[in-house]
Order: structure tokens, then sequence, then C-alpha cells
């Protein structure tokens, strides 16, 4: 008999098995409202904290506070190992004894009239050695500017080098090909007050967009020669001179894009 109820359906079994469990539900319902009564008196229960209580609040400020502790420490060790990459790779450059200064960009000033007047601060200055005319580096192979002759005990100046007229440059192709260093021709770079560099260049060679400007420039400590000053971004016939074309150069490093740098200064040999 039991097997066959098992086999019946719910709604078959539902009018006569309900009065049932209330029989057996009620002797043991006074001893489940105990069990309960003293589940409560050993373990109180305790209501959820509203969304604005001063406790909820609390503790969301402590979670904000811990994330921005995680993301602090993370962006720390990205800093100082693309800072310790930056100077590993430009102490191996050569050029000469130097020492490395590592600063940062605090402000702006202006020297005169114009955009091209502007200066940058930094946070270093003689205490730490740096002289006038220093290259700064960004990335260990890019030109970011050079230290400007204002320097006091704990500041100094940093010239960008967008703003830096008469420079000498090498241009080289996007994908270098000969080993010749004479094949790829020279150029000077002055500002044309927007951010940017034009040159005319006389050279048999073909010009392209994209072509890399090296540093040439023998009034330039060493160890700046060959890193990368700018990018061709135009180029435009001379009429006047056939063999000759007007290019643009862009600056790889913008003045805004400056934060912090790594300043080269040669040492004295003996």
């Amino acid at each position: 008999m039991v097997g066959i109820s098992a086999l019946l359906p719910a709604r078959v079994l539902a009018p006569w098995t309900g009065p049932l469990a209330l029989v057996v539900s009620i002797p043991t319902a006074p001893v489940t409202h105990f069990g309960r009564a003293a589940r409560d008196m050993l373990r109180p229960y305790h209501r959820p904290w509203e969304f604005d209580s001063p406790e909820a609040i609390a503790l969301r400020g402590e979670l904000e506070l811990y994330k921005t502790l995680y993301a602090q420490a993370s962006l720390d060790r990205e800093f100082l190992e693309r800072s310790l990459a930056s100077v590993g790779a430009i102490s191996a450059r050569g050029g000469g004894p130097v020492r490395l200064v590592e600063c940062s960009v605090i402000g702006s000033s202006a020297t005169g009239a114009g955009a091209q007047a502007q200066v940058l601060r930094l946070n270093a200055g003689g205490a730490l050695g740096l002289l006038p005319g220093s290259p700064a580096f960004l990335d260990n192979d890019s030109i970011a500017g050079v230290v400007g002759s204002d320097v006091s005990s704990f500041n100094a100046s940093l010239v960008p080098a967008e703003r830096l007229s008469g420079i000498a440059v090498r241009l080289f192709p996007p994908q270098p090909k000969s080993a010749e260093l004479s094949a790829y021709p020279g150029a000077v770079l002055r500002p044309t007050g927007r951010g940017t560099w034009s040159a005319e260049v006389a050279s048999g060679t073909a010009l392209v967009v994209g072509m890399t400007a090296r540093l040439a420039d023998e009034r330039w400590p060493r160890i700046a020669l060959g890193a990368r000053i700018g990018e061709v971004i135009a180029i435009e016939p001379i009429e006047q001179a056939p063999l000759a074309s007007r290019i643009e150069v862009r600056p790889i490093v913008p003045a805004a894009a400056i934060a912090s740098i790594t300043i080269a200064i040669p040492e004295a040999q003996p």
C-alpha cells in the first residue's frame, strides 16, 4: 500500500496528508520555539545596517581607502621598475662618465614674452649636481630638453626640446637599411611657434613622412648624440630650390607630456 501511495501524484495525496502533518507538527511546535529562543539568547540577532547608517558609511570609506592604497602601491612599483630600466639604458649609452639624476616637474614659469619663453620648473638643483645645458631624457632614448641657466640649490628650470632653436639632427628613415651614416640627410631644426620645428633639407635622398630626427649636434654632451628628438610629419617642396624640401618635425616628447625625467650630468674626467 505504501509503495502504491508513493507513485500517486501530489494533488491526490494532499487532501489526506495535510491533516496528518498538522497532527505531527503541533506537539513539536513548542520544542521548536524553545530551540529558537535558546539560539537567540546565545547568539542575539543583529539587524542589518541600513545603507546610510554611520557604520555602513565607515566600512565603505575603509574599503575605498584600501583600494586606493593598493592602487598606489601598484603604481609606485610600476614607476620604480620603469625608472630603473631607464637609468640602466641611459647608463649603457656611453659617451664618457656621467651621473644620472631623476627629478619631477613641479610647475612652469615664463622668462620673457611669448610661448617660446615658457620653461618648466624641476624639484632638483645644484645640490644634486645639476648643471646648465645638461640633457634631460624621457624613456631613456628621447630628448625632453636641457637644464636652463637658472640653477639654484634645490630648483632648476628645464627648457623643453620643442623650444630650443638651431638643433642639428640627422634624419633616419622609418626602416634604416644603409649602414653608412652619410647616406642620411642632416637638418637644423628651428621652432615654428606652434610646438613643432621646421627645417630646409637639401638632399638627393628621398624624404618621407615618419623619418626620425636624431640628435647630431656637437655642442651637446656625447651621451645625447643619436637620441631621438623628433619625427617628420610634413614635407613640401621649395620652389626656389628644386632639390630642397621644407619639413615639419614634431617633438618626440612634447612639453605637456613631461612629468618626470632623467638628467645626465657629464662628470669631469681626470
